[in-house]
């Protein structure tokens, strides 16, 4: 157990801004980057606020590794019209022997500048903090201090040459954040880049001749396609979506991450809309199996998603 403490603060400090958030997001793959397009914009490209018109409020519980690890969000955007949207959110993480916990506050803001480009940034607190009054830790010549914090900011666009194609790009991270607790070593949140595409069906279902059944069903369909790098490793990862009527969605991924160590990830989810006096809200899960490093693990997310 004092091994594992002593090693844990390297291992919890990389976690930050690696996990994701929402659960529609995890059935795609993580394939956002071009999308950002609900109340998870923010933690994936903060350029996405810049075309958000309506006021989102979501929620996410999430758990990986079989329960060991939970992780839970609370986020919102407002938007204000051609001055653009500002957003703001807060994640949890914590362990199941609840010795350690990590904070992140988010503020947000995104502007379309013109139809086809937006972009944004977001300003960011980290924290972390250990059980002072756990053994393992007040013993641990490693814990010089019990908690850390530091700022970075991230930045996004995306483009929209075409109504049916997204281009997003972000960059997270950019100031050196040191969440150590110790003077031995540093622990930095990791620079985070992320690439993709989104590509929406709703054109090919205009041109189709195979019917309305088929047309309804490509005109609420998307596919979304991501690169990553991140700690000298790379991620690729791809995903789609079909609504099958106004209020069913379905959702699969997959996931490819190589470098120093290398995995896949195969990811299912859903949702249901339901109106609700002139809002909508909107229930999302997400299912995903990691294999590699990480082989017989999981990862399980349920989002509530309120549309004002």
């Amino acid at each position: 157990m004092l091994l594992i403490v002593s090693l844990f603060p390297a291992v919890a400090a990389a976690t930050f801004n690696n996990i994701g958030v929402g659960a529609r997001p995890l059935g795609l793959g993580g394939a956002f980057v071009a999308l950002a397009d609900d109340s998870n914009a923010a933690d994936y490209n903060a350029a996405g606020l810049g075309y958000i018109n309506d006021i989102h409020f979501g929620v996410t519980h999430a758990q990986r590794f079989n329960g060991l690890i939970t992780y839970n969000t609370a986020s919102g955007i407002i938007p204000f019209g051609r001055l653009g949207a500002l957003g703001a959110s807060l994640g949890v993480l914590a362990e199941d022997s609840e010795v350690y916990r990590e904070q992140t506050l988010r503020l947000s803001y995104g502007n379309a500048l013109f139809k086809q480009f937006a972009i944004g940034a977001n300003l960011k607190l980290f924290g972390t903090s250990f059980d002072a009054a756990n053994e393992f830790v007040a013993e641990n010549p490693y814990f010089v201090d019990t908690s850390s914090s530091a700022v970075s900011f991230d930045l996004g666009v995306i483009a929209k040459p075409f109504q049916s194609l997204s281009l997003g790009a972000s960059v997270e991270n950019l100031l050196p954040a040191d969440m150590s607790i110790s003077d031995t070593q540093t622990d930095p949140v990791p620079l985070n880049i992320r690439a993709g595409l989104a590509y929406r069906l709703a054109s090919i279902a205009e041109m189709s001749a195979q019917g309305a059944a088929v047309s309804n069903l490509l005109s609420g369909s998307l596919g979304s396609f991501e690169v990553a790098s991140r700690n000298g490793e790379i991620y690729i990862r791809t995903g789609i979506e079909v609504w099958l009527n106004k209020s069913v969605a379905i959702r699969g991924g997959y996931g490819v991450k190589s470098g120093s160590s290398s995995a896949t990830t195969l990811s299912f989810g859903g949702s249901a809309k339901l109106p609700i006096s002139g809002t909508a809200l909107q229930i999302d899960y997400g299912f995903q199996l990691l294999s590699g490093n990480f082989q017989d693990n999981t990862t399980q997310r349920f989002s509530l998603n309120l549309l004002l």
